[in-house]
């Protein structure tokens, strides 16, 4: 039986993939709670203020 070789290579883009897909998850978060905060304050004091 060969040696399958680009072991290190896969095992890289499978760590980065991982990572990959965290950022863009961490992303969506924050988006959705920074589209939550601005809802709210334009219903506060607080939005006219900053307008």
């Amino acid at each position: 039986m060969r040696k399958v070789r680009g072991k290190g290579l896969r095992i890289a883009g499978l760590v980065l993939g991982i990572v990959g897909v965290t950022a863009s998850v961490t992303a969506v978060i924050l988006s959705a709670c920074g589209m939550y905060q601005a809802r709210l304050c334009k219903k506060c004091k607080k939005g006219a203020e900053f307008r």
